[in-house]
């Protein structure tokens, strides 16, 4: 069973699934996780406020979220927020307690991007046949998508996990993408991301990838202004087919 990987970005071999054919040949899906496999921006809104309110004494606006933190490593917004007020230690450990105290007050309540569960699962029926992987691509922690991958049953599903632990920049930088696909044996000009932000969007772009988006937390215009090839509501009637048919 696939692990959720935590090697240092330095790292010279980021592990997944085992190669089946040659690189070219095959194809890979990389999955954002908020905001693409589970709707948990709201929850990571609200955590913010809350958090932010009672150990650093400041308000987060949604128009702060989803301009500074949403789809960013917590260590690079908490750093934009307060320039120069903090330690490197000290922003990795606000990181690390907001995103507990996300898991404890949220982590029950969260549900899946609608159409998402069964996207998947028309994934795997297709990578019976021919040589398709799915990874996960996230700058959320490591304990984070082990929560949502466990939470639905869907952990078996991805050959890979990649998290924010393995990089030092954050989306738009394209390394997560391209770590993924390297992950996978995979080309870059062979991956479609399902991403839900602008940053994310920029990201799967600079990394020479297609982009799905789906508009659970942007705007549909600013997703395409973004770079995204294609713009849903959500996965309701998207199939891996389309999804392959994209490359």
């Amino acid at each position: 069973m696939p692990t959720v990987h935590s090697q240092p970005a330095s790292s010279q071999h980021v592990h997944g699934g085992t190669a089946r054919t040659e690189a070219g040949a095959k194809a890979g899906v990389l999955f954002d996780m908020d905001g693409v496999l589970v709707l948990s921006n709201p929850a990571h809104l609200a955590a913010w406020q809350e958090f932010a309110r009672q150990r650093l004494g400041l308000e987060i606006t949604a128009e702060m979220f989803y301009r500074s933190i949403s789809g960013r490593k917590n260590e690079e917004a908490l750093a934009e927020l307060f320039p120069g007020k903090f330690t490197p230690e000290q922003l990795a450990a606000i990181s690390r307690e907001k995103e507990a105290f996300y898991r404890e007050r949220y982590g029950p309540t969260l549900q899946p991007v609608p159409g998402v569960l069964e996207l998947i699962a028309d994934l795997r029926r297709i990578a019976a046949q021919r040589p398709v992987a799915l990874a996960v691509a996230t700058s959320g922690p490591p304990e984070n998508a082990r929560l949502v991958l466990g939470r639905f049953g869907i952990t078996s599903a991805f050959s890979a996990v990649l998290t924010g632990s393995q990089v030092t920049k954050s989306k738009p930088d394209p390394t997560i993408y391209l770590l993924a696909a390297q992950a996978l044996n995979v080309l870059p000009q062979r991956c479609v991301v399902l991403e839900d932000a602008t940053a994310g969007v920029q990201a799967a772009k600079r990394a020479s990838m297609r982009c799905l988006a789906v508009a659970t937390s942007e705007p549909a215009q600013r997703l395409l202004q973004a770079g995204a090839d294609r713009v849903e509501p959500d996965f309701r009637g998207v199939t891996g087919q389309q999804l392959l048919q994209m490359l």
